[in-house]
C-alpha cells in the first residue's frame, strides 16, 4: 500500500478559501500509471480529511480538486461522501455551472516524470511574481497564491458562465500571459487548463512525481499567500487582457508594405540596428528580448520584447507602466517615422491670443484711416467674417460626458451642482487630472479643502489602485512611498492652488487668476464652491449677486479663452434634485453654458428617480455607484443625460466602469514594492 501524506491544516484552509459556505467539491485521486484513481464528492472539510485517512490505494499518486461550481445534482452520484475506486462518473465540463476561480499555472521545465529541483521551483516562483505584478498593476484583485509541489499557481476569482464563449475567452487569456512570460525552455503558463472542469492540486497534500530524491524530492502543496477579502475580478479584466494577443494578420498588410510575403522580423532588425540580447521561444511563437526599451533607455534586460506569433502576428510590449501604451506600430515608427500615414496631434495652444499691431499707412496729406466702428446689427456676411478662436476642449475622462459635450470648451462656463457626499470633490479633482494627462493647465480654488487634503485626494486618484496600500482604518488609503513626489514631479505647473491665506474676497482672487493665466497660461478654473467666496462686493442683494458673479465668469472665460467651472449647492429640496434646486437664483443656470449634477445612487436617489423619472427596479444605473447628469448643453441641446460612475475606494476615482483602471502620469507611476509571497 502506498503511504499518502498529507497536512489536516493545509487541507482545511484550502476548502475554507476555495470552497467556502459549503460549496459542493470533487476530490480526485490520481495514481502514477494513471490506471488507478479514486473520486469523491464532499461539501465539509472534515469529512474529506476523514475518508482521505482512511483510503488505501495500491500506488503512490496525487490528490486534485475540482475548481469550478459544481451541479449540485452531482451530489447525489454515488461518491456522496465516500471515495469510489475507478468511478465511471466523475466531474465533466457539462457538470460544470460556471467558472470561478481563473489558474494561471506556472510550472518550470524539466525532464518528465521528475519532481522540480529548487531552482527550477525559484524560477516559477520569479515568474509568478512578474505576472502577480503585472496583472496588479492592471486593476486585477489581489490573487490566492499556492506552491504546487512542483510550480506555483495563482488563483484569480473570476465569475463567468459555462459556455464556449467564456471557455475561449480564458484560453486567450492564459496564451496572452503564456506570450508575455512564458519561455519554452524555462516556465511557461499552461494554456491548457481553461475548461470547465479543470482539477487543480489539492493544497495540504504530497506532490508525487518519480522518485523522492534529494535533488528532486516531493513536496507538500500548500497556499502561501491569500489576501484578507477575496474579490471577484470583472469579465472586462479577461477581455482586456485577452486582447493583448495581436490579431491574425491579413495580407497584405500595412506593416509589410503590402507585400504578399511574410514579414521578416530578423532582416527588418537587421535593417535598422535593433539589438536582440535574447531569442527564446514559447508554445506559440518566439519572443525578442531587446537590448533596451526604445521609449526609455532606462528599461534594460528582460523588460522589453517584440513577440512574433507563429501565423505572423507582431506585437511589442514593455512591463513598465510608463511604456504600457505602445504598440509594434509605435516600435516602428521609432525607427521608420514615415512608414505609416502620419498622425496628426491636437495639442493646446500654449500661446496667448496676440493682438495685431495697426498698421500705419501715411499719405502726402499724412491722413490716417479712422477705425472701423462695428456695426450695431450684424449681417449674415458680417457674422461669416467675424474671426473666433478655433473650438478647444478640456476632456473630463467621463467619457459620455465628452462624447455629448465634446468635453469642456474654453470660453464656457460649467456650473456643478449636487447633494453634500455626492462625489463633488472626487470629480473636481480628477478633472484637474485629467487635464494634466492632456497637458492643459489647471487653477483651482478651494474653500473648503485645505491644500493638503486636496494633494492627499489628487495623489491617489493619479497613483492608481495599483500604486496605494490600505491603513489601518477602513477606507482609508495611502500612496506607497515615493508616489507623492512621482505624482507631484508630473504635475509640477499644470496644477496650481489658490492659497486660502489670502482670503475668499473674489475680487481679489479674479486679479490673482488674471495674473495666474499671464504667467503659466492655464486653460482651466475650478472655484470650489459659490457659497465660500465673498462676492458681496457684486450687490447687496445676495441673489443679485450671484447673477452678476456669473455674468463675471462668462465674460471673463471669453476673454482669457479658459474653461471656469464652478460648484454651487442646491437648496433644500424634498424630492428629487433638479435644476431649479441649484443655488438662490435662477439666473445662475440661465446663465451658464452647462450645467451638471452630481447624483449619488443611495436609497433616497432610487425612490426619488422612480417616483420622479418612472425608472424600474431593473435599470441598470442602480447598479452605479454615483450618477452625473448633463441638465443643460448649450453647444448641443442635451439634457436629461444620465451617466452611470463607479466609485474605487482606494483611489477615490469615479469611473466609467468597474473594471477601467486608468494610468496617468504620461505612462505611469512605479514604485519597487516587496511582493506577498
Amino acid at each position: 500500500m502506498a503511504v499518502m501524506k498529507i497536512n489536516e491544516l493545509e487541507i482545511r484552509k484550502a476548502i475554507a478559501l476555495l470552497k467556502p459556505d459549503g460549496q459542493l467539491f470533487e476530490i480526485r485521486y490520481i495514481g502514477e500509471s494513471g490506471r488507478l484513481n479514486f473520486s469523491g464528492y464532499f461539501t465539509d472539510a472534515d469529512v474529506l480529511i476523514d475518508k482521505l485517512n482512511h483510503l488505501a490505494p495500491t500506488e503512490s499518486g496525487n490528490v486534485y480538486i475540482t475548481l469550478n461550481a459544481i451541479n449540485e445534482a452531482c451530489y447525489s452520484r454515488q461518491q456522496h461522501n465516500k471515495f469510489v475506486k475507478n468511478c465511471k462518473n466523475t466531474t465533466s465540463d457539462n457538470d460544470i455551472v460556471g467558472y470561478t476561480w481563473l489558474m494561471i499555472d506556472l510550472d518550470p521545465k524539466r525532464p518528465s516524470g521528475t519532481s522540480s529541483s529548487e531552482a527550477e521551483l525559484n524560477k516559477a516562483h520569479d515568474v509568478a511574481e512578474r505576472v502577480f505584478k503585472y496583472l496588479t498593476g492592471r486593476g486585477w484583485e489581489k490573487p490566492i497564491v499556492a506552491m504546487s509541489g512542483n510550480g506555483y499557481h495563482l488563483l484569480y476569482k473570476i465569475h463567468a458562465a459555462n459556455n464556449p464563449e467564456r471557455s475561449r475567452l480564458i484560453e486567450n487569456a492564459l496564451k496572452a500571459l503564456d506570450m508575455l512570460f512564458g519561455d519554452e525552455k524555462t516556465v511557461d503558463v499552461d494554456t491548457m487548463v481553461f475548461n470547465p472542469s479543470r482539477i487543480c492540486k489539492l493544497y495540504g497534500t504530497e506532490a508525487v512525481k518519480g522518485a523522492d530524491t534529494k535533488d528532486r524530492p516531493h513536496r507538500m502543496a500548500k497556499i502561501v499567500y491569500a489576501p484578507d477579502e477575496i474579490k471577484t475580478n470583472d469579465i472586462e479584466l479577461l477581455e482586456e487582457l485577452a486582447d493583448e494577443l495581436p490579431e491574425e494578420p491579413e495580407r497584405p498588410q500595412s506593416y509589410n508594405n503590402y507585400n504578399p510575403k511574410r514579414f521578416d522580423l530578423e532582416e527588418w532588425f537587421k535593417e535598422h540596428d535593433v539589438e536582440i540580447t535574447q531569442v527564446s521561444a514559447f508554445k506559440d511563437g518566439k519572443k525578442y528580448i531587446l537590448k533596451e526599451c526604445p521609449f526609455d533607455s532606462n528599461h534594460k534586460g528582460k523588460d522589453a520584447c517584440i513577440i512574433q506569433l507563429s501565423n505572423g502576428a507582431i506585437c511589442f510590449h514593455c512591463f513598465h507602466q510608463s511604456c504600457s501604451r505602445y504598440t509594434w506600430k509605435d516600435f516602428r515608427e521609432h525607427y521608420e517615422p514615415t512608414v505609416y500615414t502620419k498622425k496628426e496631434y491636437h495639442k493646446p495652444n500654449r500661446e496667448l491670443p496676440m493682438v495685431p499691431e495697426r498698421e500705419s499707412e501715411s499719405t502726402e496729406a499724412d491722413v490716417i484711416e479712422p477705425t472701423k466702428v462695428k456695426p450695431i446689427f450684424y449681417t449674415a456676411n458680417d457674422i461669416s467674417n467675424i474671426e473666433a478662436p478655433p473650438e478647444e476642449f478640456v476632456k473630463t475622462g467621463v467619457e459620455v460626458l465628452d462624447k455629448k459635450l465634446r468635453g469642456l470648451k474654453k470660453g464656457f462656463v460649467t456650473c456643478l451642482s449636487g447633494l453634500r457626499a455626492s462625489g463633488k470633490s472626487s470629480i473636481i479633482s480628477q478633472l484637474a487630472i485629467e487635464a494634466a494627462e492632456q497637458d492643459y493647465r489647471t487653477a483651482l480654488y478651494s474653500g473648503e479643502l485645505t491644500p493638503k487634503n486636496l494633494l492627499k485626494w489628487l495623489v491617489l486618484q493619479a497613483a492608481g489602485k495599483e500604486n496605494v496600500t490600505q491603513t489601518n482604518f477602513a477606507n482609508y488609503f495611502m500612496p506607497l512611498p515615493g508616489i507623492e513626489r512621482q505624482v507631484c514631479d508630473w504635475l509640477a505647473d499644470r496644477l496650481l492652488v489658490y492659497n486660502n491665506d489670502y482670503g475668499n474676497d473674489y475680487e481679489f482672487i479674479e486679479n490673482s487668476l488674471e495674473r495666474c493665466i499671464e504667467e503659466y497660461k492655464v486653460d482651466l478654473i475650478i472655484l470650489d464652491n459659490l457659497m465660500t467666496l465673498d462676492i458681496q462686493d457684486l450687490d447687496r442683494d445676495i441673489f443679485r449677486a450671484q447673477s452678476k458673479f456669473v455674468r463675471n465668469l462668462e465674460v471673463f472665460a471669453k476673454l482669457h479663452n479658459v474653461h471656469i467651472l464652478f460648484v454651487a449647492h442646491p437648496r433644500k429640496s424634498q424630492g428629487f434634485l433638479r435644476l431649479d434646486d441649484i443655488s438662490g437664483s435662477n439666473d445662475i443656470v440661465n446663465q451658464v453654458d452647462n450645467a451638471l449634477i452630481l447624483h449619488r445612487v443611495n436609497e433616497d436617489f432610487k425612490r426619488l428617480s422612480k417616483e420622479t423619472l418612472k425608472w424600474s427596479d431593473a435599470d441598470p444605473i442602480y447598479q452605479a455607484t454615483n450618477v452625473i447628469e448633463i441638465c443643460k448643453d448649450r453647444d448641443g441641446g442635451v439634457q436629461d443625460e444620465f451617466i452611470p460612475l463607479y466609485f474605487e475606494a482606494e483611489t477615490k476615482r469615479l469611473r466609467n466602469s468597474t473594471t477601467e483602471n486608468k494610468i496617468y502620469g504620461n505612462g505611469g507611476f512605479e514604485v519597487e514594492q516587496d511582493l506577498p509571497f
